[in-house]
């Protein structure tokens, strides 16, 4: 069965290697021809660059009849090729996105997943928006109190993009240690005066240990979940109860298929924590409906997420048998170089 990853991150390769041996021939497509997904699959094929919305779903549609590809789990354009879903399956080939358009875009939009939140789940740290300097310097003094740091983020971005915790005063220290997600409050003051803002975030700095989540889900059903907790060399995979079920209710209530992330920090330290605060409560920060960056160390505990969703997508997952996660272990990533031939990939 052929099955097609579309334009993704570099870490999508990842999932490719994981597929290798398995009942699926893997297919991958990219702009880019020396991009480390393509060297991931066995076969491969280059996307044109600048197509948008539905001129990139018409594309992809006749490149997967021209193919023969039956399963396309896309990179590219997911949230609008979800609306596409019944022309291609009238085609033979099932498009596997996380969740329906708009359920898509809302939790994209941090401000509006914050805003319909259920805080019975996951509790979540205090936040505002601004889009001006006048309006930042309202939402600061709406959100400062004694002891608490404050950071900024935009509503919609990736990978940490455009966050910073705000201090004070500038740190020397922090700065010669190469500490890349810190600024002072006066130094953000001028850089927001500077133009035009789109909606940012404005938080309390949770100062717990952040932990970011992996699960695999088909059609609201978690297949399983990952916890790993950063900081420290590597990260550690833990067994947290109260965050799988986290996961669960999360996959229920968005109706979510597929590979997902959710971001948590812990709260302020409760009566009793122990030496790894397993007394604090985890806060929501965000869902990501995609896999995340670091989804190559929740595989080394063990599970295989792609080939579980490809099987529960064809019908043939047994979930009795989907193997445990492998918890308390310490993971790390060994990063190797590779050769990029000088070809184009077909296309």
């Amino acid at each position: 069965m052929n099955v097609l990853f579309t334009k993704n991150f570099s870490v999508t390769a990842a999932q490719l290697h994981a597929l290798k041996g398995s009942r699926y021939a893997v297919w991958a497509s990219h702009t880019d021809p020396g991009h480390g997904m393509l060297a991931a699959a066995a076969h491969t094929f280059l996307e044109p660059r600048g197509l948008l919305g539905d001129d990139y779903a018409v594309w992809l549609l006749d490149a997967c009849t021209r193919h023969g590809i039956q399963l396309v789990l896309p990179g590219k354009e997911r949230e609008r090729l979800a609306s596409w879903t019944e022309q291609f399956a009238a085609a033979g080939v099932t498009l596997i996105t996380p969740a329906s358009e708009a359920t898509q875009r809302h939790l994209e939009r941090k401000d509006e997943f914050l805003c319909n939140w259920d805080t019975g789940i996951l509790p979540v740290p205090r936040w505002t928006t601004f889009d001006s300097l006048a309006s930042f310097d309202d939402a600061a003094a709406t959100l400062r109190e004694p002891g608490v740091r404050l950071c900024v983020k935009p509503a919609r971005g990736i990978y940490a993009s455009g966050f910073r915790v705000l201090m004070d005063m500038p740190d020397l220290k922090s700065f010669l240690g190469g500490e890349l997600y810190q600024m002072s409050h006066a130094a953000a003051r001028e850089l927001f005066a500077a133009g035009e803002l789109p909606t940012m975030l404005l938080m309390h700095t949770l100062e717990g240990a952040e932990r970011s989540v992996d699960c695999v889900a088909w059609q609201g059903e978690l297949l399983r979940a990952v916890v790993r907790r950063k900081g420290g060399e590597g990260q550690q995979i833990e067994d947290h109860p109260d965050l799988l079920e986290a996961a669960r209710q999360i996959t229920a209530r968005y109706g979510l298929s597929g590979i997902f992330n959710f971001q948590t920090k812990d709260g302020p330290e409760a009566p009793g924590s122990g030496p790894q605060g397993r007394n604090r409560t985890p806060n929501m920060l965000e869902i990501n409906a995609r896999a995340s960056g670091g989804l190559r160390y929740s595989m080394a505990a063990g599970v295989n997420f792609p080939l579980l969703l490809l099987d529960a997508a064809t019908g043939v997952l047994d979930r009795a048998a989907i193997p445990p996660v492998q918890t308390g272990l310490r993971v790390a990533e060994d990063k190797v170089a590779r050769v990029i031939r000088g070809q184009e990939a077909a296309v």
